[in-house]
């Protein structure tokens, strides 16, 4: 069943092409699933315009994206519960399964993943791609293959949602208001957060909170940030704040906001990864920091939510482009951040 596809491939920094990537039969316990939408997500763009993520550095040409939904076009002789024309999401950490983190069941941790489009593994923009069927889901009808390409970010925002410790009545900041940003929120709603404040520099994406269920959306250039969001909360900070950002200013802020007692919670990946904090203020306010890192058992719940209709997936969706286009798409959504939520490369059916 060998097949020639185009992919969409990071050469280097800055620089992308289209070239094809050939796809083989698949093992006996893969699948090959033809994308059919791709989101380019923060981390795509920070490959693109750095050469790499955190320690993850492109070494050798890469095809880019892991946030993608698609058919089943081959079906390895092991593999059973798929088949011909399926439609399905990737999940896209492939861990080892083996190492203790895998056997707790935190395979997020797993020491020995192999991420889907993070270096040096291809990822999911190209016509054909073979998958270990273990890390493959079941798309319902009712949903399209753009919204199963948001199952895999919803998912992040299940898990930090989840790590931060949501219950029903609290009050909850979240620093971003970009892709994870709006699904941290929307799994803060679904956890029962009383209020949910967000907080961004672009309005239009706080304009996007807003429509999703934020409470409160706060522009730290034009408001007091600090005291915005303690009045939100009737004078205390709030209960628990997210930070999805990963700027040194935000992590910093996460202290002011939060209430003595709270949690504060980070998500995003910083590009200076030391980032002072007044350890005292920590210490004598009781405050719990924590972490969250990509999801563990998440896709299933983010498929039935979003099945079940309590997850706006469409919205953040600003921007599709045709794979051909897939040069420019990275381009601008590069360099109109004040526009752009969130695009999606779409694969035509073949």
């Amino acid at each position: 069943m060998a097949s020639i596809a185009d992919a969409v491939v990071l050469q280097r920094a800055g620089l992308i092409t289209l070239e094809p990537r050939g796809c083989g039969e698949p093992l006996q316990n893969e699948i090959v699933v033809a994308p059919r939408a791709v989101g380019i997500c923060g981390s795509d763009l920070h490959l693109y315009r750095d050469g790499h993520i955190g320690d993850s550095v492109v070494e050798s040409p890469l095809v880019l994206g892991h946030e993608a939904a698609g058919t089943v076009v081959a079906v390895g002789s092991r593999v059973d519960g798929f088949q011909l024309g399926d439609r399905v999401i990737v999940e896209p950490g492939l861990a080892c399964g083996d190492c203790r983190l895998c056997r707790l069941g935190r395979y997020n941790l797993c020491e020995r993943v192999r991420f889907l489009g993070i270096p040096p593994t291809d990822g999911l923009m190209v016509g054909r791609v073979c998958v270990p069927a273990r890390w493959v889901h079941h798309l319902p009808d009712r949903l399209t293959d753009a919204e199963g390409a948001m199952i895999e970010p919803f998912a992040v925002g299940l898990q930090a949602a989840e790590e931060a410790g949501i219950v029903p009545g609290q009050n909850v900041v979240i620093l971003g208001a970009g892709p994870i940003g709006l699904m941290i929120l929307q799994a803060a709603r679904i956890r029962g957060a009383a209020k949910v404040i967000s907080i961004d520099l672009v309005d239009n994406n706080l304009a996007a909170a807003v429509r999703l269920g934020a409470s409160v959306a706060i522009n730290p250039r034009a408001v007091d940030v600090v005291a915005a969001v303690r009045d939100a909360c009737g004078g205390d900070g709030a209960d628990v704040v997210i930070e999805a950002v990963g700027a040194a200013a935000t992590i910093r802020q996460t202290l002011e906001l939060v209430r003595r007692g709270g949690v504060v919670t980070l998500v995003g990946i910083s590009s200076d990864a030391a980032v002072p904090l007044n350890v005292n203020h920590v210490v004598r306010r009781g405050i719990q920091v924590r972490s969250t890192f990509r999801y563990a058992h998440q896709h299933p719940t983010a498929i039935a939510l979003a099945a079940q209709g309590r997850v706006d997936l469409l919205s953040p969706i600003t921007h599709r482009f045709a794979a051909r286009e897939a040069v420019e798409a990275f381009r601008y959504v590069d360099q109109n951040k004040s526009e752009v939520i969130k695009g999606i490369i779409e694969f035509a059916a073949s």
